[in-house]
């Protein structure tokens, strides 16, 4: 009986030591893939650096930052990629990265959401990620404006600014 108390008070320090300390992602394979809804576009940034705390069990003590390195953007149109690294878009020569820390982390009927704040252009707004966790990958999911970054030097509407963005990391 002292044998087994033992050893399960060993199990359960580990996982929890194991469980509590940051996650190695796999920088090589994780993406974030966009599509810009008004005219179609598509494309990906890769670049992602990340610390990543998380507990299924415990996902309000979770904690996610990380950054996406703007200059590897690809829509599979070079013209259209300079474009969108020049000024009226990213500006990446004064901005390289987009950011992104936690605030908050709960249970949902689907996995989690994830509120937290990205800043792209030095400016931050909150968002919201719906994300799973399984196969050691996270897959995240969520919407944002162009016009909430001043993406756009004409007005536009907000709903014509909205871009879904799916966020994929593999955990080593």
């Amino acid at each position: 009986m002292k044998k087994l108390l033992i050893t399960s008070c060993i199990t359960l320090l580990s996982s929890f030591f194991v469980l509590g300390q940051g996650l190695k992602i796999n920088s090589e394979e994780a993406i974030v893939k966009f599509k810009y809804v008004s005219d179609e576009t598509v494309g990906t940034v890769k670049g992602i650096k990340a610390t990543i705390e998380f507990d299924p069990n415990s996902p309000s003590k979770a904690v996610f930052s990380g950054t996406a390195d703007i200059s590897t953007i690809d829509t599979e149109n070079s013209k259209r990629d300079n474009h969108l690294k020049a000024d009226e878009f990213f500006d990446i020569k004064k901005y390289p990265t987009i950011s992104f820390k936690s605030s908050s982390i709960e249970k949902a009927e689907k996995g989690f959401l994830m509120k937290g704040n990205m800043t792209i252009k030095e400016i931050t707004n909150t968002v919201e990620i719906n994300f799973t966790y399984e196969d050691n990958t996270f897959i995240g999911k969520t919407k944002i404006y162009g016009n909430d970054y001043d993406f756009f030097k004409k007005e536009k509407k907000k709903e014509d600014s909205e871009i879904r963005i799916i966020i994929t990391i593999p955990i080593l």
